[in-house]
């Protein structure tokens, strides 16, 4: 068994790399294993480990690739694409190669505070921020990584107004990479989603909302005004997983970051997720995790 890998919190990484930080609400690197071990973790430690962050962070592929878990769905992140993590959302890397190279930039949500302007450009790009990744053509990455090298480079100066300078520079950033968003979803607007799309696609919306506490297939089919047989039926056409598979997996992923934050008690863990009392939580657990919940606190 692995050793029990120690989630790192934003103000760690602020305090360690302070030379590429500014403030404390916005770190900017390109070297991101030393971001991803500097607390000497090895690679075989940080796969398929669960983590939340309260930050938004950004992650752009310059070469090799990564595969990972945003909440349930898997994707590649390879070179020429962005990944944008948002708050409370659960990560986990499930590989990693040996030649990956990416921008990482890491803001807290206070960063955006001062500017109404960049609160309006974030409104814009809810969605976008919902899609997970997306690819960039060679002359995109090129913008981006100006925008870095100038960011990097106020940073390193130190100067009056830094702060208000590099928020516009990151305002920038987004919102290209938000109209490049905007194109290509423009190309595929013309392929409107089918019906058992649309209707998966507002089950997992209620599922994301509801499923600490509410397990029932019905109570999902009667806020979609649907059947439960019928609403079973469409999701299992649109995923290839039933309607009851989704919500355990979601029930699964939030007990596995709780387990392994290390902030609470497998009862704790129970209560969160609103289970009977800890033995059914631990059957659960691990009827569906291969393991009790002590024993994955311990890998």
């Amino acid at each position: 068994m692995t050793k029990k890998v120690t989630q790192v919190s934003s103000a760690e990484i602020f305090k360690t790399f302070e030379n590429e930080s500014i403030e404390d609400v916005l770190f900017v690197s390109d070297n991101i294993w030393d971001i991803a071990f500097f607390d000497k973790i090895g690679k075989e430690n940080i796969l398929h480990f669960p983590f939340r962050t309260n930050e938004v962070i950004m992650i752009v592929c310059v070469g090799g690739y990564l595969k990972a878990k945003l909440e349930t769905r898997n994707f590649t992140l390879e070179k020429n694409a962005v990944l944008v993590i948002l708050p409370n959302k659960i990560f986990e890397i499930t590989e990693i190669t040996p030649d990956f190279r990416a921008i990482c930039f890491i803001m807290k949500v206070s960063f955006w505070d001062k500017t109404d302007s960049f609160l309006e450009a974030m409104e814009l790009q809810q969605h976008f921020f919902n899609e997970g990744g997306m690819k960039l053509l060679d002359s995109n990455m090129d913008e981006i990584v100006t925008i870095y090298r100038l960011i990097k480079n106020k940073i390193a100066e130190k100067g009056l107004f830094g702060r208000q300078i590099i928020q516009q520079y990151i305002n920038a950033l987004f919102y290209n990479v938000y109209a490049i968003f905007q194109q290509q979803n423009a190309q595929e607007a013309t392929e409107k989603p089918s019906a058992k799309e649309y209707v998966f696609e507002q089950f997992i919306r209620l599922v994301e909302r509801n499923y600490k506490q509410e397990r029932e297939i019905d109570f999902y089919a009667k806020r979609l005004h649907l059947t439960g047989k019928y609403l079973s039926a469409l999701i299992r056409l649109a995923s290839g997983k039933t309607a009851a598979q989704w919500i355990r997996e979601y029930l699964i992923m939030e007990a596995r970051t709780l387990l392994k934050s290390g902030k609470m008690s497998i009862q704790q863990v129970s209560n969160e997720l609103n289970f009977y009392d800890q033995s059914h939580f631990a059957a659960f657990f691990k009827k569906y995790a291969d393991c009790s919940p002590r024993e994955y606190q311990k890998m």
